[in-house]
């Protein structure tokens, strides 16, 4: 697998009306983003990483890794692919959910021709066609504009959700939810989705490929559905580091012992926040058990923490540990 691309610009990513598709999204204006100019462009190959191979612990073969790690300053950062991808020193987030959508930012081990980069005050999800549009302007035209949904699943499976995210992400495809911004039938729904692709015949073949991968599996259905996804879900960041520059108070939950109990509260914190991550570290070195954490951001003051901390508590009485922190 190519490693991390290293100094890579992000180019939006325009929605166009040339085959009239259906979307489910509520068209909102869109945002450009200037690029700086005469800006090289490296992508370093290095060796495939070992999973198991963060010290001497013994982890859990299951384990998913990732390489997008908290740090004191930028926040985060995307680090190289040979190295661990779990450990005891660092936070390694592990999934975030920026407004409506929500990444799984695991590293995946199958060949894929996208990576997580830190570009432009900013984590974002870098495809290799968008290296050369950054170069050449009648490339744009390569750049993903569609995405195929797959399944929809209501609020309370939650975990389900995020588990077929993972399959899929570890089968090299791009796939991210999408939960809608109202309640359908008494519900919050999180359409799964995998993306992006410049024109529908692209995308109508990779959701036959998918049907074709998954048949007769549970959850995975021979539908798919082609749709044009509104401007924020095409260029939004997965998380926009000048937020925690600006606001830099988050809340914390308590830590917990298994990513099942960490989705379960994840769950119900997503559909009151605008940003909200959970992130994952070994206890220690020499232990193979895993720790994680929920944080919620971002804010501008403590006091503005301490509404939510309350709000929170008032709807969600089980979230009674809650607290404030400063980055």
């Amino acid at each position: 697998m190519g490693g991390i691309v290293g100094m890579l610009l992000y180019v939006q990513m325009a929605v166009h009306q040339e085959n009239v598709v259906a979307s489910l999204e509520v068209e909102s204006p869109q945002v450009k983003e200037e690029l700086p100019a005469d800006t090289e462009i490296v992508e370093k190959e290095v060796a495939e990483p070992e999973p198991g191979a963060v010290g001497t612990a013994d982890i859990s073969e299951d384990t998913e890794y990732s390489h997008l790690v908290e740090t004191e300053s930028p926040f985060w950062n995307v680090y190289p692919i040979s190295s661990p991808g779990v450990s005891a020193e660092n936070w390694h987030t592990i999934l975030v959910q920026n407004r409506f959508k929500i990444d799984y930012t695991i590293t995946p081990l199958a060949p894929r021709d996208w990576h997580l980069v830190r570009s432009n005050k900013a984590i974002r999800v870098q495809f290799r066609s968008e290296l050369l549009a950054v170069k050449d302007i009648l490339a744009r035209k390569k750049r993903g504009k569609y995405s195929i949904q797959l399944i929809s699943i209501e609020h309370a499976r939650f975990p389900l959700a995020v588990s077929l995210l993972s399959r899929l992400l570890n089968d090299g495809y791009y796939a991210y939810l999408h939960r809608t911004d109202a309640k359908f039938e008494g519900k919050y729904w999180y359409r799964v989705r995998v993306g992006f692709f410049k024109n529908l015949e692209d995308a109508r073949t990779t959701g036959k490929k998918i049907s074709e991968k998954y048949q007769g599996e549970d959850y995975f259905s021979t539908k798919f559905w082609p749709v044009q996804p509104g401007p924020q879900e095409l260029s939004r960041p997965v998380i926009d580091l000048r937020q925690p520059l600006n606001k830099p108070w988050v809340i914390q939950l308590p830590l917990y012992s298994s990513q099942a109990e960490a989705l379960k509260d994840m769950a119900q914190i997503n559909i009151e926040t605008d940003f909200s991550y959970i992130s994952q570290k070994l206890e220690s070195a020499s232990s193979g058990k895993l720790e994680f954490r929920i944080r919620i951001g971002f804010f501008e003051t403590k006091k503005e923490a301490g509404r939510m901390i309350y709000r929170l508590k008032k709807k969600f009485p089980q979230f009674k540990r809650m607290k404030s922190l400063h980055l």
